[in-house]
Protein backbone atom coordinates (compact mmCIF):
# COMPACT_ATOMS: atom_id res chain seq x y z
CA UNK A 1 0.00 0.00 0.00
CA UNK A 2 1.27 3.63 -1.01
CA UNK A 3 -0.45 6.31 1.82
CA UNK A 4 0.34 7.95 5.39
CA UNK A 5 2.23 7.15 8.17
CA UNK A 6 1.65 9.63 11.07
CA UNK A 7 2.86 8.92 14.83
CA UNK A 8 1.35 11.31 17.81
CA UNK A 9 4.13 10.80 20.37
CA UNK A 10 2.89 12.37 24.31
CA UNK A 11 6.25 14.02 25.09
CA UNK A 12 6.85 13.68 28.89
CA UNK A 13 5.52 10.81 29.50
CA UNK A 14 8.77 8.64 31.00
CA UNK A 15 9.46 11.45 32.96
CA UNK A 16 5.97 11.93 34.28
CA UNK A 17 5.06 8.33 35.51
CA UNK A 18 8.83 8.03 36.68
CA UNK A 19 7.88 11.45 39.07
CA UNK A 20 4.66 9.37 40.02
CA UNK A 21 6.33 7.80 43.26
CA UNK A 22 3.00 5.92 45.22
CA UNK A 23 0.41 3.87 43.59
CA UNK A 24 -1.82 6.57 44.00
CA UNK A 25 -0.29 8.55 42.31
CA UNK A 26 0.67 5.99 39.20
CA UNK A 27 -3.05 4.70 38.95
CA UNK A 28 -3.45 8.79 38.35
CA UNK A 29 -0.72 9.10 35.73
CA UNK A 30 -1.86 6.24 34.00
CA UNK A 31 -5.54 7.33 33.63
CA UNK A 32 -4.25 11.01 32.40
CA UNK A 33 -2.78 9.34 29.80
CA UNK A 34 -5.55 7.19 28.84
CA UNK A 35 -7.59 9.69 28.91
CA UNK A 36 -5.25 11.87 26.39
CA UNK A 37 -4.64 8.45 23.72
CA UNK A 38 -8.56 8.56 23.79
CA UNK A 39 -8.69 12.36 22.82
CA UNK A 40 -6.69 11.70 20.34
CA UNK A 41 -8.09 8.16 18.91
CA UNK A 42 -11.29 10.25 18.70
CA UNK A 43 -10.41 12.89 16.51
CA UNK A 44 -9.02 10.86 14.14
CA UNK A 45 -10.92 11.36 10.70
CA UNK A 46 -10.52 9.96 7.27
CA UNK A 47 -7.87 8.88 5.35
CA UNK A 48 -6.31 7.91 8.55
CA UNK A 49 -7.03 4.73 10.81
CA UNK A 50 -5.28 3.61 13.77
CA UNK A 51 -2.51 0.92 13.29
CA UNK A 52 -1.48 0.24 16.94
CA UNK A 53 -1.41 2.38 20.27
CA UNK A 54 2.58 2.30 21.04
CA UNK A 55 2.65 2.86 24.67
CA UNK A 56 2.32 6.87 24.86
CA UNK A 57 1.87 6.81 20.61
CA UNK A 58 -0.83 6.37 18.43
CA UNK A 59 0.56 5.01 15.21
CA UNK A 60 -1.52 5.66 11.99
CA UNK A 61 -1.95 4.86 9.02
CA UNK A 62 -4.13 5.54 5.62
CA UNK A 63 -3.91 5.40 1.83
CA UNK A 64 -2.61 8.22 -0.40
CA UNK A 65 -5.84 9.16 -2.03
CA UNK A 66 -4.56 11.74 -5.09
CA UNK A 67 -8.17 13.32 -5.23
CA UNK A 68 -8.15 14.40 -1.54
CA UNK A 69 -6.54 17.99 -1.21
CA UNK A 70 -3.24 17.84 0.73
CA UNK A 71 -4.55 20.64 3.08
CA UNK A 72 -7.34 18.37 4.11
CA UNK A 73 -4.72 15.42 5.03
CA UNK A 74 -2.91 17.97 6.96
CA UNK A 75 -5.46 19.15 9.11
CA UNK A 76 -6.65 15.64 9.78
CA UNK A 77 -3.45 15.12 11.69
CA UNK A 78 -3.74 18.98 13.06
CA UNK A 79 -6.74 18.23 14.51
CA UNK A 80 -4.99 15.37 16.58
CA UNK A 81 -3.36 18.13 18.56
CA UNK A 82 -6.08 20.40 19.04
CA UNK A 83 -7.94 17.42 20.82
CA UNK A 84 -5.34 16.65 22.81
CA UNK A 85 -4.57 19.96 24.14
CA UNK A 86 -7.94 20.76 24.43
CA UNK A 87 -8.44 17.76 26.50
CA UNK A 88 -5.07 18.15 28.30
CA UNK A 89 -6.15 21.86 29.59
CA UNK A 90 -9.52 20.85 30.74
CA UNK A 91 -7.30 18.19 32.67
CA UNK A 92 -5.15 21.23 34.26
CA UNK A 93 -8.13 23.84 34.97
CA UNK A 94 -10.04 20.90 36.77
CA UNK A 95 -8.01 18.87 38.96
CA UNK A 96 -8.03 19.39 42.57
CA UNK A 97 -5.43 17.34 43.00
CA UNK A 98 -1.83 18.07 44.49
CA UNK A 99 -0.18 14.39 43.67
CA UNK A 100 2.81 14.19 41.42
CA UNK A 101 0.82 13.03 38.40
CA UNK A 102 -1.99 15.47 38.50
CA UNK A 103 0.66 18.46 39.49
CA UNK A 104 2.58 17.91 36.74
CA UNK A 105 0.22 17.50 33.40
CA UNK A 106 0.74 20.73 31.84
CA UNK A 107 4.27 19.47 31.43
CA UNK A 108 3.35 16.78 28.82
CA UNK A 109 3.23 17.57 25.20
CA UNK A 110 2.58 15.75 21.77
CA UNK A 111 5.28 15.42 18.92
CA UNK A 112 3.80 14.17 15.37
CA UNK A 113 5.96 12.86 12.67
CA UNK A 114 4.20 12.23 9.22
CA UNK A 115 5.67 10.40 6.07
CA UNK A 116 4.55 8.82 3.28
CA UNK A 117 5.71 5.82 1.31
CA UNK A 118 5.31 2.10 0.86
CA UNK A 119 4.16 -0.31 3.65
CA UNK A 120 2.58 -3.75 3.95
CA UNK A 121 -0.35 -4.26 5.94
CA UNK A 122 -1.33 -7.41 8.06
CA UNK A 123 -4.58 -7.57 10.37
CA UNK A 124 -4.51 -9.08 13.69
CA UNK A 125 -7.12 -8.81 16.28
CA UNK A 126 -8.55 -5.50 15.98
CA UNK A 127 -5.14 -4.00 14.90
CA UNK A 128 -3.32 -3.48 11.46
CA UNK A 129 0.29 -4.06 11.90
CA UNK A 130 2.27 -1.96 9.59
CA UNK A 131 5.81 -3.21 7.60
CA UNK A 132 8.28 -1.89 5.64
CA UNK A 133 11.71 0.32 5.48
CA UNK A 134 9.10 3.58 5.33
CA UNK A 135 7.48 2.27 8.75
CA UNK A 136 11.01 2.05 10.25
CA UNK A 137 11.47 5.66 8.90
CA UNK A 138 8.71 7.27 10.60
CA UNK A 139 9.50 5.43 13.95
CA UNK A 140 13.12 7.45 13.52
CA UNK A 141 11.75 10.36 12.70
CA UNK A 142 10.83 10.69 16.60
CA UNK A 143 14.67 10.50 17.26
CA UNK A 144 15.66 14.17 16.47
CA UNK A 145 17.03 17.60 17.63
CA UNK A 146 14.22 20.24 16.85
CA UNK A 147 13.64 20.67 20.44
CA UNK A 148 17.49 20.54 20.96
CA UNK A 149 18.05 22.87 18.14
CA UNK A 150 14.92 24.76 17.33
CA UNK A 151 13.10 24.85 20.83
CA UNK A 152 9.50 23.61 19.49
CA UNK A 153 8.45 21.05 21.83
CA UNK A 154 4.80 20.51 20.21
CA UNK A 155 5.36 20.35 16.36
CA UNK A 156 4.45 18.75 13.67
CA UNK A 157 7.17 17.18 11.06
CA UNK A 158 6.65 16.38 7.77
CA UNK A 159 8.90 14.64 5.34
CA UNK A 160 9.73 16.60 1.92
CA UNK A 161 8.43 12.84 0.49
CA UNK A 162 4.94 13.70 2.07
CA UNK A 163 5.15 17.53 0.90
CA UNK A 164 5.52 16.10 -2.84
CA UNK A 165 2.91 13.26 -1.96
CA UNK A 166 0.26 15.52 -0.67
CA UNK A 167 1.14 18.11 -3.48
CA UNK A 168 1.60 20.71 -0.87
CA UNK A 169 4.22 22.87 -1.92
CA UNK A 170 3.15 25.93 -0.34
CA UNK A 171 4.34 24.16 3.21
CA UNK A 172 7.84 24.86 2.01
CA UNK A 173 6.93 28.65 1.93
CA UNK A 174 5.38 29.22 5.27
CA UNK A 175 6.79 26.00 7.41
CA UNK A 176 10.35 25.49 8.85
CA UNK A 177 12.99 23.60 6.81
CA UNK A 178 15.07 20.72 9.10
CA UNK A 179 17.21 17.86 8.33
CA UNK A 180 17.81 14.87 10.25
CA UNK A 181 20.99 12.13 9.67
CA UNK A 182 19.88 8.83 9.89
CA UNK A 183 22.35 5.48 9.98
CA UNK A 184 21.92 3.39 6.46
CA UNK A 185 19.01 6.18 5.42
CA UNK A 186 21.30 9.55 5.48
CA UNK A 187 19.68 12.95 5.34
CA UNK A 188 16.02 13.38 5.33
CA UNK A 189 14.44 16.60 4.71
CA UNK A 190 11.52 17.63 6.37
CA UNK A 191 9.44 20.62 7.35
CA UNK A 192 8.22 21.74 11.05
CA UNK A 193 5.12 23.66 12.20
CA UNK A 194 4.41 24.73 15.63
CA UNK A 195 1.61 22.86 16.83
CA UNK A 196 0.64 25.68 20.06
CA UNK A 197 0.52 27.93 17.25
CA UNK A 198 -2.48 26.49 15.23
CA UNK A 199 -4.03 25.85 18.28
CA UNK A 200 -3.85 29.34 19.52
CA UNK A 201 -4.73 30.36 16.42
CA UNK A 202 -8.09 28.37 16.50
CA UNK A 203 -8.62 29.72 19.60
CA UNK A 204 -8.06 33.54 19.19
CA UNK A 205 -10.24 33.18 15.98
CA UNK A 206 -13.10 35.37 15.91
CA UNK A 207 -16.17 32.98 14.85
CA UNK A 208 -18.52 34.08 12.35
CA UNK A 209 -21.76 31.71 11.98
CA UNK A 210 -24.80 32.11 10.71
CA UNK A 211 -27.12 30.42 13.48
CA UNK A 212 -29.44 27.62 12.45
CA UNK A 213 -32.55 28.97 14.66
CA UNK A 214 -32.50 32.27 13.04
CA UNK A 215 -31.55 31.45 9.68
CA UNK A 216 -33.37 33.02 6.56
CA UNK A 217 -32.96 29.72 5.09
CA UNK A 218 -31.93 26.56 6.63
CA UNK A 219 -31.32 22.71 4.98
CA UNK A 220 -30.24 19.62 6.51
CA UNK A 221 -28.66 16.58 5.09
CA UNK A 222 -27.07 13.58 6.20
CA UNK A 223 -24.26 11.70 3.77
CA UNK A 224 -22.43 8.50 4.69
CA UNK A 225 -19.23 9.96 4.25
CA UNK A 226 -17.11 11.07 7.73
CA UNK A 227 -16.69 14.79 8.15
CA UNK A 228 -13.20 14.98 6.39
CA UNK A 229 -14.32 13.66 3.26
CA UNK A 230 -17.50 16.15 3.39
CA UNK A 231 -15.19 18.92 4.07
CA UNK A 232 -12.33 18.14 0.97
CA UNK A 233 -16.00 18.38 -1.15
CA UNK A 234 -15.91 22.02 0.24
CA UNK A 235 -12.60 23.04 -0.13
CA UNK A 236 -11.11 21.16 -2.74
CA UNK A 237 -11.64 23.24 -6.30
CA UNK A 238 -11.58 20.29 -8.44
CA UNK A 239 -14.24 18.65 -6.42
CA UNK A 240 -16.56 22.33 -5.42
CA UNK A 241 -16.87 22.73 -9.20
CA UNK A 242 -18.75 19.37 -9.68
CA UNK A 243 -21.27 19.72 -7.21
CA UNK A 244 -21.64 23.77 -7.66
CA UNK A 245 -23.46 23.79 -11.14
CA UNK A 246 -23.44 25.03 -13.85
CA UNK A 247 -19.92 25.78 -13.85
CA UNK A 248 -17.36 25.16 -16.14
CA UNK A 249 -14.36 25.77 -13.69
CA UNK A 250 -13.33 27.34 -10.67
CA UNK A 251 -10.30 28.93 -9.42
CA UNK A 252 -8.73 30.34 -5.97
CA UNK A 253 -7.72 33.65 -5.20
CA UNK A 254 -5.71 34.95 -2.00
CA UNK A 255 -4.99 31.52 -0.46
CA UNK A 256 -2.93 31.76 2.23
CA UNK A 257 0.34 30.25 0.93
CA UNK A 258 -1.91 27.93 -1.06
CA UNK A 259 -4.20 27.16 1.87
CA UNK A 260 -8.19 28.24 1.92
CA UNK A 261 -8.25 30.26 4.66
CA UNK A 262 -10.23 33.31 5.58
CA UNK A 263 -10.11 35.61 2.98
CA UNK A 264 -9.94 33.12 0.23
CA UNK A 265 -12.09 33.50 -2.77
CA UNK A 266 -13.02 31.08 -5.04
CA UNK A 267 -14.29 32.30 -8.04
CA UNK A 268 -16.42 29.87 -9.99
CA UNK A 269 -16.61 30.30 -13.89
CA UNK A 270 -19.97 30.12 -16.22
CA UNK A 271 -20.58 29.32 -19.78
CA UNK A 272 -21.51 32.62 -20.34
CA UNK A 273 -18.29 34.25 -19.30
CA UNK A 274 -19.40 35.33 -15.63
CA UNK A 275 -18.10 34.48 -12.66
CA UNK A 276 -19.70 34.32 -9.15
CA UNK A 277 -17.25 35.19 -6.58
CA UNK A 278 -17.58 33.07 -2.57
CA UNK A 279 -15.41 34.36 -0.41
CA UNK A 280 -14.20 32.24 2.92
CA UNK A 281 -14.99 34.50 5.82
CA UNK A 282 -14.50 32.07 8.95
CA UNK A 283 -13.60 28.36 9.30
CA UNK A 284 -12.74 25.28 11.84
CA UNK A 285 -11.70 22.79 9.57
CA UNK A 286 -14.05 19.44 9.21
CA UNK A 287 -16.01 21.52 11.28
CA UNK A 288 -17.91 24.49 10.10
CA UNK A 289 -16.95 27.15 6.94
CA UNK A 290 -19.04 30.69 6.71
CA UNK A 291 -18.56 32.16 3.31
CA UNK A 292 -20.45 34.97 1.40
CA UNK A 293 -21.79 34.72 -1.78
CA UNK A 294 -22.73 37.20 -4.59
CA UNK A 295 -26.53 37.38 -5.11
CA UNK A 296 -29.07 39.58 -7.29
CA UNK A 297 -28.93 43.54 -7.36
CA UNK A 298 -25.49 43.84 -6.11
CA UNK A 299 -26.59 42.01 -2.82
CA UNK A 300 -24.54 38.90 -0.96
CA UNK A 301 -25.75 36.34 1.24
CA UNK A 302 -23.33 35.05 3.93
CA UNK A 303 -24.22 31.22 4.92
CA UNK A 304 -22.37 28.11 7.12
CA UNK A 305 -21.68 25.18 6.69
CA UNK A 306 -21.56 22.93 9.65
CA UNK A 307 -20.52 19.33 9.68
CA UNK A 308 -21.86 16.89 12.58
CA UNK A 309 -20.64 13.21 12.54
CA UNK A 310 -23.24 11.42 12.61
CA UNK A 311 -22.55 7.74 13.15
CA UNK A 312 -20.07 6.64 10.43
CA UNK A 313 -21.48 9.74 8.44
CA UNK A 314 -22.19 13.50 8.93
CA UNK A 315 -24.88 15.20 9.26
CA UNK A 316 -24.65 18.60 7.09
CA UNK A 317 -26.25 22.00 7.96
CA UNK A 318 -26.64 25.02 5.78
CA UNK A 319 -27.53 28.40 7.78
CA UNK A 320 -27.91 31.32 5.57
CA UNK A 321 -28.66 34.78 6.56
CA UNK A 322 -30.91 37.25 4.40
CA UNK A 323 -29.25 38.89 1.83
CA UNK A 324 -27.42 42.41 2.76
CA UNK A 325 -24.96 44.70 0.91
CA UNK A 326 -20.98 43.61 1.01
CA UNK A 327 -20.81 45.80 4.32
CA UNK A 328 -23.48 44.05 5.98
CA UNK A 329 -26.78 46.41 5.32
CA UNK A 330 -29.99 44.80 5.39
CA UNK A 331 -32.07 44.53 2.06
CA UNK A 332 -35.06 43.30 3.15
CA UNK A 333 -36.98 43.30 -0.29
CA UNK A 334 -34.54 40.68 -0.99
CA UNK A 335 -35.57 38.83 2.21
CA UNK A 336 -38.90 38.30 0.47
CA UNK A 337 -40.36 34.64 -0.27
CA UNK A 338 -39.87 34.78 -3.80
CA UNK A 339 -36.08 35.06 -3.55
CA UNK A 340 -35.61 32.89 -0.50
CA UNK A 341 -37.66 29.98 -2.21
CA UNK A 342 -35.14 30.82 -5.52
CA UNK A 343 -32.30 30.54 -3.10
CA UNK A 344 -33.42 27.34 -1.47
CA UNK A 345 -34.11 25.64 -4.74
CA UNK A 346 -30.32 26.09 -5.82
CA UNK A 347 -29.19 25.15 -2.84
CA UNK A 348 -30.66 22.42 -2.53
CA UNK A 349 -29.90 20.94 -6.28
CA UNK A 350 -26.13 21.72 -5.12
CA UNK A 351 -26.56 19.37 -1.86
CA UNK A 352 -28.16 16.58 -3.94
CA UNK A 353 -25.10 16.57 -5.62
CA UNK A 354 -23.04 17.42 -2.77
CA UNK A 355 -24.42 13.97 -1.31
CA UNK A 356 -24.06 11.72 -3.68
CA UNK A 357 -20.41 12.63 -4.66
CA UNK A 358 -20.26 12.03 -0.94
CA UNK A 359 -21.64 8.78 -0.76
CA UNK A 360 -19.95 7.52 -3.31
CA UNK A 361 -16.17 8.90 -2.04
CA UNK A 362 -17.05 6.54 1.40
CA UNK A 363 -18.06 3.98 -0.39
CA UNK A 364 -14.77 3.99 -2.58
CA UNK A 365 -13.05 4.28 0.78
CA UNK A 366 -14.56 1.50 2.35
CA UNK A 367 -13.61 -1.18 -0.86
CA UNK A 368 -10.29 -0.07 -0.13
Amino acid sequence: MKGHLVIADISGYTRFLTDSFNDMEAEHGNGIISDLLNSIVEAIDAPLSVSNIEGDAVFLYGALDETMAGQTVLESVERLYCAFKSSLDTMVVNTTCACNACVNISGLGLKIVMHCGEFLTQKVGLMTNLSGPDVIMVHRLLKNRIVKEIGISNYFLVTDACVDALDVGWVRDVWQEHTEEYEHVGTVVGWISNLDDVYEMLQLQTEIKISPDDAWDRIVVSTKAPPSLVWDHIINPTKRVQWIVPAEGMELENAAGGRVAPGTEFHCAHGDNSVTKFTVLDMRPHSYITAMVEFVEDSVVRYTYYLQPSGSGTKITLAAASPSTPDGTSVPHLAAEDHRSAWHEMMESFFQLLVSMTNAAALAGAET
